[in-house]
């Protein structure tokens, strides 16, 4: 079973890295040194005026030093199939979850280490924690972290079942009192580990899960999951075969539909409406929205939120660009007697409209956290023309480009 593990780990390693190569491509890059750039400067400047020992600084280093831990959920790579072929080896699945426990603190561990480094000089001199109190807070939050995951381990076979919620509502009190006193947070931690460890059998441990007995359906569904949320991310920045998308209607935004559809051009309705209901597109759509005015919130400067929403802008457009060749294998798409040599514009009108909504929300929201002055005015205007310029350049030739090389590839023919 542990041979079988690390096959499957390894597996899962060389998927999760084709990925990230596509993830972190040239754009993400510049974004990311925009962003850190950006945080840095707020972060230092802030620095400078904050002043010190205030009532809520020691939580607010405990939440903040708790975000990582909510990364990380348990890897178990079980499928479907194995239901019926590894029936039968209820008793070896401690063997084979060990290697999955490991693989699965590597992530938040990572977060929590870099995270402690950019929150140490806040904590230290602002919040008032010494040196040697925080390396103990560190710790207990890396302690806390793997009880979670023996916690999602129990929670395998059957028996009681703890919610991932109410763990992490008890981890973030324990991070919380963890600021104040580092030694009893690292202790709860250490025995937490302790008593959620496979070796060790309370009184209690028969009563809450019984060892023998893996609940193989809850083991499924929770890889499911789990992994749908990772396809996620990913389908973010890249395709992701894997990903199975279900499409939902959203009643709350049919009044962005035609009431009647008979004098509707029909690519116009096709891409409204898959904008509006697919949630790979609208859920991109509101990330990146979301996204620009959080980092204008952060940087508390318009030269900044300017820069920095104009790139998200153009990282929205660039990751819509899939909606040009998104009916292309439809089979009815291709049987009804749909115009098609126009569609490019079609979809340039809808990504218009949407990106339009984008500009708004984030002026509105610029309005209300950033400082009102002339200046402000002119980044909201400035925006709106770098927002008319890409869907008036960049975007028709990429959606272009895009049907042509699909052309080509369809059928075949050599430019």
């Amino acid at each position: 079973m542990r041979e079988l593990a690390k096959k499957r780990l390894n597996e899962n390693l060389k998927q999760s890295v084709k990925y990230l190569t596509l993830v972190f491509n040239d754009f993400f890059i510049l974004a990311l040194i925009f962003l850190v750039g950006a945080l840095m400067f707020w972060y230092a400047e802030a620095m400078k005026t904050m002043p010190t020992n205030l009532w809520f600084y020691k939580p607010l280093t405990g939440f903040i030093l708790w975000l990582p831990l909510l990364t990380g959920r348990f890897v178990t790579l079980i499928k479907e199939a194995d239901m019926q072929f590894l029936f039968t080896q209820d008793e070896q699945m401690d063997e084979y979850l060990k290697p999955m426990h490991r693989y699965s603190l590597v992530l938040p561990f990572i977060l929590e280490i870099l995270l402690a480094g950019i929150v140490f000089p806040f904590a230290t001199v602002k919040a008032g924690i010494s040196v040697w109190n925080y390396i103990l807070l560190v710790l207990a939050m890396l302690f806390i972290k793997d009880t979670e995951l023996e916690i999602e381990k129990s929670n395998l076979y059957f028996g009681k079942k703890l919610s991932f919620g109410l763990v992490s509502l008890v981890a973030l009190l324990i991070a919380i009192l963890s600021a104040y006193y580092p030694m009893v947070g690292l202790a709860l931690g250490v025995v937490g580990t302790i008593l959620f460890a496979p070796n060790f059998k309370p009184s209690f441990g028969d009563k809450m899960n019984k060892k023998l007995l893996f609940d193989w359906r809850y083991a499924v569904e929770s890889e499911k999951a789990r992994k749908d949320r990772v396809y996620s991310v990913f389908s973010m920045f890249t395709d992701v075969e894997e990903k199975q998308v279900s499409i939902k209607r959203r009643k709350y935004l049919d009044f962005l539909l035609p009431k009647s559809i008979a004098k509707e051009n029909p690519n116009l309705f096709l891409y409204r409406r898959s904008l509006l209901r697919n949630p790979e597109y609208l859920n991109l759509l509101v990330r990146m929205t979301v996204f620009a005015i959080l980092i204008s919130w952060l940087v508390q400067d318009w030269r900044w939120a300017l820069g920095l929403s104009c790139l998200v802008i153009f990282l929205t457009v660039y990751q819509l660009l899939p909606m040009a060749t998104e009916f292309d294998r439809n089979f009815m798409y291709r049987v009804y007697p749909i115009e098609r040599q126009d569609r490019g514009k079609d979809l340039v009108k809808v990504l218009t409209l949407g990106l339009l909504i984008q500009w708004v929300l984030i002026s509105i929201f610029w309005l209300l956290l950033l400082p009102i002055n002339v200046n402000l005015f002119e980044a909201i205007g400035i925006l709106l023309v770098f927002t008319a310029l890409v869907v008036a350049t960049y975007l028709p030739n990429r959606v272009r480009k895009m049907n042509q090389k699909n052309f080509v590839i369809r059928w075949g023919i050599e430019k």
